[in-house]
Parts: C-alpha cells; structure tokens; sequence
C-alpha cells in the first residue's frame, strides 16, 4: 500500500501544484462539491462535526473531511456520518497509485484526493473539509469558492511550518478566504484578526467575527444562546465542555446562517437536537470505564498546544475536576512545545503516567520524566510498556485524565473500547 512508504509529517514541501497536477490528471473531482472549507489552529475538527451534524440532521447528503484520525485512517473520510468502507478506501487509493506517485503527493495529499474523489462519487449536497496543517498550501486548499470559509482560532503551533508569530500563522490560516465568498472568524487574537480582516477585504470578501457579528449570549456551562447575523436561537445545549466549544457551536451556526443564503434550509428545532447529538471525540471526552474489574473515570483530550492545554485547564477547573489532584496519562510529539506543556501538566498530577506510543514522533519516556520531575517528585512519575498498561495502573473509582497527543487518545480510546464491560459515553465521532 503506498500509504505504507509514507510518513504523515515527513516530505512535507509547501505548495499546490502537485495536487493541482493530480486533480487535472483525474477530472479534478474537487470541483464537483459544494464545500464549507474551516482552518485554525485548535477547534477546526469540534466545529466541522458541530455543522456536518446540523447538515444532517436537516435532511442534506453530508461529506466530513477531518484530521487526524484516533483509531483507524477511514475515520478521516465520511459520508452521513459513516467512515468510509475499508474497501472502498483501497480500491481508489489502488486504482489511482500510479498518478499519486507521478505526481510525488504526500501521504496528506494523496488522502485529500482520495476523500474528494469518494465525496464526488458519492454526489453529496455539501462537503465540509477541515484543513490539515495552515491552509494557504495545505492540500484541501484546492478548493476554488467556498460556500463559507471558518477561521476557529489562532495560536503558536507547527511554528517551524507557518511561522513564529500569531500574525504570520493568522496570514496561513487565512489563506482558505476566496474572492467574493463569506467567511467566519471566531475568538482569534488581536493581531490576527487583523491579519484576516485585510486578507477578506483584499479578495472583496464578507468576514463575520464573533463578538461583532453574532454571539454567545447568556452562556452556562454548555447552554447558551445563539445571537446571529439573521437568526437566534434559546437554549441550545450541546455535549461537549468547555466555554471554547460554545464559541465552536456559534461559528458552526454563523456558517449555517450563510449557508442559507446559498439556498440551504435549516429549522431551529432540527438545529438544537443536531447540536446536543455532535460529540467530537477526544475533546474533554468524559468516559465511565470498566477494565479489568476497575471502574474509573476518564477525561481523554487531545489537547497538544498551549491554546489547547489552557482550555483543558480552564473546564477541567469548571468541571470541578481540580478539587484534589488527580492521575494523568501523558505523551508528548517532539514538534510540540511539551514544556510548557508538562509544567501546566504537573499542577494538577498527583502522579504522571508516561507510556511508550512506539511511536517515532513521540517525545522519549526518559526526556519525559526528567521534565516532569522538575515539578512533582521523582516517585510520582511511572513509565508504561503502552496505553494499555498506563490505564491498568489507573486505580478504581479514581477520577483521572489523558492528554498531551490526539495519538495518545487514540490509543485510549482503541484499548477501553476493547474491555468487555467498557461503557462508553461519548463516542460519537462525526
């Protein structure tokens, strides 16, 4: 399988004209579809599952294009909600190899081409594609008019990549913005909203920010009300924790909003149960296991970022998980800043649990421990064989957490599914 010869982020070279010259090779599918195209540094996946729900859930043939996935490559690519048939997935990838490889494509690349082929295929009504990294070259930029583009926010990540400061990764992101076409803006800092305020006016396109444009009103714990450019709605009540998934769910509905204007129809009713249903695993995901006899509880969040740490810290306090200090599973990539990470980590461990992903991108055990050890003594922080061992040395009735890596929770998430008592809450991915 060609996917076998490639690494996710190693051959990474900027640019669009491999994919370009692979889409004109093969009909360029990417034209058939009627898309909603979301960049940001953290929240893109929870918003495009907020909107691809509410899609559904109103009657249209939905595409959802997401990255990464936690347990298995076809969880990427789905179709009303279903990953794509493991079949399926193979026969295109295989009909269409000796084009990926003329064309030098990327293992991201050529899993981009491989979802809008299926996507046209499939003739969906809409397609809503989440970039994988920035947005200005990134693969799923080959879309030429967006129905609406959603910037979700903007932090320091993949800095070797896009830049170290918030306005040259804010000039990335906004780079999915196409002329004459609307586009949102969530709680972005400052600085980038300038930064994307100027590339929407360059391209003579329409910006809806948050704060300015619609609103989160009256929000407690995960109720709030929606105020919008057209249209609000009371008491609406999604799963997910977390004052940033709140703003998630407002540019999700902004996005709806401007879908309207395209000729799509949405009812308020079917808009407030597609919202309480849209789970995004891994985002402060609560589950109730049982393993092996034990019964605990479990936060999984893939949380690798500073902007994605400070929002775990801030619903883990609201959440009331800080009363006392708990167990934490973490694991680390080496491009991220897992230093900053392991302090803010460590102030709310009662002990740490380091396994090994066997993972070539994740942070060593032994680099691990001696950050962490910085902070918490040495007898606190425990190395596992695995994920699978990290959660055995979880106690009954313990209240614990797993975070640092979305590979990390992948890892959870496959072993707690396979306990034969496991009772999982949350797992609604799409």
């Amino acid at each position: 399988m060609f996917f076998e010869s490639l690494k996710e982020y190693e051959g990474m070279k900027p640019g669009l004209s491999r994919i370009k010259k692979f889409f004109d090779m093969t009909g360029n599918p990417q034209n058939k579809l009627n898309c909603v195209h979301i960049a940001g540094t953290n929240g893109k996946g929870s918003t495009a599952a907020f909107l691809e729900a509410v899609l559904r859930e109103n009657g249209y043939k939905t595409a959802l294009y997401t990255s990464p996935h936690l347990a298995d490559i076809t969880e990427r690519i789905k179709v009303n909600g279903k990953s794509i048939p493991k079949n399926e997935f193979n026969a295109i990838a295989g009909k269409y190899i000796k084009y990926a490889r003329q064309c030098r494509l990327s293992y991201f690349e050529y899993l981009t081409a491989i979802a809008f082929m299926y996507f046209a295929g499939q003739k969906t009504d809409i397609a809503v594609i989440e970039t994988g990294l920035g947005g200005r070259f990134d693969a799923t930029n080959v879309i030429e008019k967006p129905l609406v583009s959603v910037i979700t926010s903007i932090s320091l990540d993949h800095c070797e990549i896009l830049g170290n400061t918030v306005e040259k990764i804010a000039f990335e992101k906004a780079g999915i913005i196409k002329k004459g076409t609307f586009a949102v803006c969530s709680e972005v800092p400052p600085k980038a909203l300038k930064v994307i305020q100027d590339k929407a006016l360059g391209v003579s396109g329409r910006l809806f920010v948050l704060g300015g444009d619609f609103f989160v009103k009256h929000a407690s714990g995960s109720k709030f009300d929606y105020r919008g450019i057209g249209r609000e709605i009371n008491g609406i009540k999604i799963p997910l924790a977390g004052r940033h998934q709140l703003n998630n769910a407002a540019s999700a509905l902004c996005a709806v909003e401007l879908l309207a204007k395209s000729g799509y129809v949405f009812e308020d009713k079917k808009i407030k149960k597609a919202l309480s249903r849209a789970v995004w695993a891994a985002r402060f995901d609560v589950r109730k296991v049982t393993l092996n006899g034990k019964k605990f509880e479990l936060v999984i969040d893939g949380a690798h970022n500073e902007e994605g740490i400070d929002a775990f810290i801030e619903t883990w306090n609201s959440q009331k998980y800080s009363e006392k200090k708990r167990s934490f599973i973490f694991a680390a990539m080496k491009e991220k800043d897992y230093n900053g990470t392991v302090k803010k980590v460590a102030c709310l461990a009662d002990r740490v649990i380091l396994p090994d992903l066997k993972n070539p991108r994740a942070v060593p055990q032994s680099v691990l421990k001696a950050e962490f050890i910085k902070y918490i003594g040495e007898n606190k922080v425990y190395c596992a064989g695995s994920a699978k061992e990290a959660l055995d040395m979880i106690k009954s009735r313990d209240k614990a957490a797993a975070i640092g890596s979305l590979y990390l929770a992948g890892e959870i998430l496959k072993n707690i599914k396979r306990g034969k008592k496991c009772q999982n809450n949350n797992f609604i991915s799409g």
